[in-house]
């Protein structure tokens, strides 16, 4: 993320990178399988910031009976070691 950038900043462009992608046509199976991973790709990016804004977990089935919630905060220590600001992590 560039420092300028906030999460709303990143979300706007994903969204409009995903609406550009989703309007491109595929003439050959190559092509809409690059396409498809792109969308997939992005989506899943979009996903992340949305969980980081908000601690809304995606519904891609994966996730199903898990609670939203806060995410967790990391902290980098000057060492570059990560540590979590939660206890027992």
């Amino acid at each position: 993320m560039k420092e300028t950038e906030n999460y709303e900043q990143l979300l706007a462009r994903f969204t409009k990178r995903i609406e550009q992608i989703k309007s491109k046509e595929a003439s050959t199976s190559a092509e809409y399988d690059k396409i498809s991973e792109q969308l997939h790709y992005l989506r899943g990016c979009k996903e992340t910031i949305e969980y980081l804004m908000t601690g809304k977990l995606p519904n891609d089935g994966n996730h199903d009976g898990m609670a939203h919630h806060k995410p967790v905060s990391i902290r980098r220590n000057p060492d570059d070691e990560m540590t979590h600001d939660s206890e027992g992590c």
